[in-house]
């Protein structure tokens, strides 16, 4: 048995199904990405796909499950690893850059869900996302590194800079994404560090 009392087999499936589904999101849209669509690119029948996932929702929640722990996995550790607050919110940001320049796909397929479904599973991870930045910056603080401010309000402000790239990537995918991970870093370290 594999994860969950399921074979490896069928965690196979499943793997090539979120893929599929992946691929669907990122090139076709949300709207145009069906179960059948789905189907047609796995060389399967849907209802294989029903018989794996049950609906689309859980289908978008497996994605989004997955394109996450994508995320965290080259994220955090690298963040964690940090001795500074200020190495880590330089990190924060050169992390999700390169998260986005490795895995144009994924990140593709998030927004396009993100986008057309206001009840995705995702609305939950948003949260989890400005609370892990607002304990880097109560950190910061803690230690004096950065200057004192309210933490939601610069959470919010460094999330909505790290969310806008996205939408710049779709218009341009030669994006310079290490320059603007370095710009991005300078900006919130004038924003946030305490004057001499």
């Amino acid at each position: 048995m594999a994860s969950g009392g399921r074979t490896f087999t069928e965690d196979a499936r499943r793997a090539q199904i979120i893929d599929c589904t992946i691929r669907a999101l990122a090139t076709l849209g949300y709207r145009q990405a069906s179960m059948a669509k789905v189907a047609q690119l796995a060389r399967i029948t849907p209802g294989l796909i029903s018989y794996h996932f049950g609906s689309k929702d859980e289908l978008i929640a497996a994605v989004v499950a997955y394109v996450v722990k994508l995320a965290t996995d080259l994220m955090v550790p690298r963040i964690t690893a940090q001795k500074t607050a200020s190495e880590a919110l330089r990190v924060y940001f050169e992390t999700n850059l390169e998260f986005m320049r490795l895995h144009r796909e994924p990140l593709l397929a998030l927004v396009e869900i993100i986008t057309h479904d206001r009840h995705s599973p995702y609305a939950k991870q948003q949260e989890t996302a400005l609370t892990d930045i607002e304990k880097v910056l109560a950190w910061g603080q803690h230690t004096g590194e950065f200057r004192d401010f309210p933490l939601r309000p610069m959470a919010i402000a460094i999330r909505g800079a790290v969310d806008a790239v996205p939408g710049h990537l779709l218009n341009d995918p030669d994006l310079d994404l290490r320059g603007l991970a370095v710009e991005l870093s300078t900006v919130f370290s004038l924003a946030t560090r305490r004057a001499p």
